[in-house]
């Protein structure tokens, strides 16, 4: 017989699922319910409205947590953010050409970046070249365009044109959710624009993320998750899990 269910035990048999398997298609609710999957794929939608899930094709994802504003991500995971971003700024070397994406996770890697470090960062994240004030040795260039209040960022056409002029050694790039098929994703339109750009300027490529963005997805996908070299991260079984699949380098903090 049919299992008899409301949406609510359906809601959470979804969120367990996913936080175990890291992805679950319609028709796998639509089995374990034995509901049609037209019943499953409105509770997606109406999960994804609520923010709780990362609707895609015939199946959901757990919900990246970098779409928060700046100042809501700011305090999130703060100390494993520190230790991250020590480890991601011992990569850097002398003389080096580094681009420095903005975000929460990428402002730390500035701070933690040697005090007698010379060398060049370039930046669309005010608050990352403020960051370097007590770096007498680092020159910083900072992309102008338009600022972005929600993500503390500088977007736009001009930052994309002075992205061209750049041939940096290393770029440190900003992810909200970090999946084996969707690869590298962020929640603004003109974020994922700059940070292609970014990638695209950078003989290497490094993004420090915290395991709450492994296994997720966030709006607008802007590059393969073969495209970074290293990824530094906790060691957690999902990270293994994604990172045995792929050619990306490991880190772990």
């Amino acid at each position: 017989m049919p299992i008899e269910s409301t949406p609510d035990e359906r809601r959470a048999f979804v969120l367990s699922q996913l936080e175990a398997k890291g992805r679950l298609s319609t028709q796998e609710v639509s089995a374990h319910f034995e509901v049609s999957e037209d019943t499953i794929r409105r509770d997606f939608r109406d999960m994804a409205a609520e923010g709780l899930i990362k609707r895609v094709h015939g199946a959901a994802l757990p919900v990246s947590p970098g779409g928060l504003p700046f100042q809501g991500r700011y305090k999130i995971a703060a100390a494993m953010k520190t230790r991250l971003a020590r480890a991601a700024a011992g990569l850097v070397l002398p003389d080096q050409v580094v681009v420095i994406d903005g975000g929460t996770t990428n402002l730390e890697v500035a701070r933690q970046l040697p005090r007698d470090l010379r060398a060049t960062i370039v930046t669309n994240s005010p608050l990352v070249a403020t960051a370097t004030t007590e770096h007498p040795h680092l020159e910083v260039i900072l992309l102008g365009g338009v600022f972005d209040k929600r993500s503390q960022m500088v977007l736009g056409a001009r930052v994309l044109d002075q992205l061209q002029a750049v041939n940096a050694d290393l770029c440190f790039i900003g992810v909200h959710g970090i999946h084996e098929e969707f690869g590298l994703t962020t929640a603004g339109y003109d974020e994922a624009a700059i940070k292609a750009a970014m990638m695209k300027a950078a003989a290497e490529i490094v993004a420090v993320a915290t395991p709450d963005k492994i296994g997720t997805a966030a709006a607008h996908h802007f590059a393969a998750l073969s495209s970074i070299d290293t990824l530094v991260t906790e060691d957690t079984p999902r990270t293994r899990d994604l990172l045995e699949k792929t050619a990306v380098k490991a880190l772990y903090a």
